[in-house]
């Protein structure tokens, strides 16, 4: 997993195609306890378009891979996630 220089922790991040609200698995080394710093629902468009979802999701406090949507429906877009290990 890449550092980002200077900062403290290992980050992931991964691009996965939207959905209905309730899980949504997230390759990579997503885990409980991590830190979900941002998600971001794209729209196709032109230009596409984005909208910071981020305090409508969380990461999964059960299941590894997986960040939990509590509100919006994102069916048709995509989502770009951004998170760091806990550690």
């Amino acid at each position: 997993m890449p550092t980002i220089t200077g900062f403290s922790r290992p980050v992931g991040c991964a691009l996965i195609r939207g959905g209905a609200v309730g899980q949504h698995a997230v390759p990579g080394n997503l885990r409980p306890g991590d830190t979900l710093l941002s998600v971001e629902h794209i729209s196709d468009g032109t230009p596409p378009t984005r909208v910071d979802r981020t305090a409508e999701f969380t990461v999964s406090a059960s299941k590894a891979g997986t960040i939990v949507n509590t509100t919006t429906n994102t069916t048709g877009g995509w989502l770009h996630v951004l998170w760091a290990k806990a550690e």
